[in-house]
């Protein structure tokens, strides 16, 4: 039996993927949480066989809960659930060994195909997603992490200082930062900046 738990902020559509996977042979859902705290304290305490976790989540995200899956070496597998389909994401993602990442538009139809083929020891993807993981790994769209936090602070407002006093870096990195983001995303301007961090799921 392949021991999973769930975790996702919106109850109802986490209810609805726990109706799906209930009815999948030899899986068993063993516990469900709407936050990414009580997702890492079950995922130690309880040793599933998969962790299907939303992107993003109050208290950690799902791709901070997968590195620290990685770092602490436990044997669980993660699904990562998204509404995006950002190529720099799905890097990340491979980054922190995540084994599948299925976008939330159509979960219903790929989650468990994907979560099965995941227990069977194989790599699977939302075949939505899929074309974007041929995607050279030296495109330079690609964003490091330091990169992404730095424009998610752009994004939500705040000026060079703010973010450098955030990050414990200085403000002149700051803006080192936000001229390689604008080059590798060839954008020109703060609002061209916000729009794609909203387009790409940074913020709401």
């Amino acid at each position: 039996m392949v021991r999973v738990i769930l975790a996702d902020d919106h109850t109802i559509f986490r209810q609805g993927l726990i109706s799906l996977l209930e009815g999948t042979p030899n899986l068993e859902i063993i516990a469900d949480v709407g936050t990414g705290l009580e997702a890492w304290d079950l995922i130690q305490q309880e040793q599933p066989d998969i962790a299907v976790l939303d992107f993003r989540m109050p208290g950690l995200n799902g791709i901070e809960i997968a590195e620290k899956i990685k770092q602490e070496k436990l044997p669980c597998k993660v699904v990562l659930l998204t509404m995006h389909d950002d190529p720099s994401l799905i890097y990340e993602a491979r980054s922190v060994d995540v084994a599948g990442y299925v976008l939330k538009d159509n979960a219903f139809e790929n989650l468990v195909s994907v979560v099965v083929t995941i227990a069977e020891k194989q790599l699977s993807n939302s075949p939505r997603v899929a074309p974007s993981l041929t995607c050279s790994a030296n495109n330079n769209r690609k964003l490091s992490k330091r990169e992404r936090l730095v424009l998610t602070s752009i994004a939500e407002g705040n000026t060079n200082k703010e973010i450098a006093k955030t990050l414990d870096i200085s403000p002149k990195t700051v803006e080192t930062h936000r001229s390689r983001i604008m080059e590798k995303l060839d954008l020109h301007s703060i609002a061209e900046l916000t729009r794609h961090a909203m387009r790409v799921g940074l913020i709401d």
